[in-house]
């Protein structure tokens, strides 16, 4: 008799683990998204297509980088010749690796226009090692999590917040 109990009462204990291990499971999976702080909704209208277009490389999906690098052009002024070439490449390629080349030239300008204080928000440069077969690249984040755009699901994480430029 006591060794059913033991057992009737083992038994109870595993399921009770096991049913609180589906618990944590489900709580492991629960994305927390982090959402930009816009200071000045005109002006980041350029930053804020940019870092959909960084979504779309980071989950791999070539035909929905063209979809934001064409919102990232509207945004563009008309003097913007060299990034506007380099969206229009993004736009014309379904090669993920040609966007995501590409997608450093964009890099590039958004910098300057969050450095110049015109990002109206508070962006992070972030830095890759080992983009480009290790001769690294950078990128733009609205937060401080480190998300590659130029590897995707490959190496998600790989990098580290270089700089915060604050917004205005």
């Amino acid at each position: 008799m006591k060794k059913i109990i033991a057992l009737g009462v083992l038994g109870f204990m595993m399921m009770s683990c096991g049913g609180n291990a589906e618990k944590q499971q489900v709580q492991k999976e629960e994305k927390v998204e982090l959402k930009p702080v816009v200071y000045n909704a005109e002006k980041a209208k350029g930053p804020m297509a940019y870092f959909k277009l960084s979504e779309c490389l980071i989950a791999s999906n070539p035909t929905a980088a063209q979809t934001y690098a064409k919102k990232v052009l509207a945004t563009l002024p008309e003097d913007a010749t060299e990034v506007k070439q380099a969206v229009e490449a993004i736009v014309a390629s379904t090669d993920l690796e040609e966007q995501r080349k590409q997608f450093e030239v964009v890099t590039a300008y958004y910098y300057e226009i969050a450095k110049s204080g015109e990002a109206g928000m508070d962006v992070y440069k972030v830095h890759c090692p080992m983009a480009f077969d290790n001769t690294g690249a950078d990128w733009l984040s609205a937060t401080d999590e480190v998300i590659n755009p130029y590897f995707g699901d490959k190496m998600l994480h790989c990098g580290r917040v270089m700089e915060t430029i604050k917004g205005k």
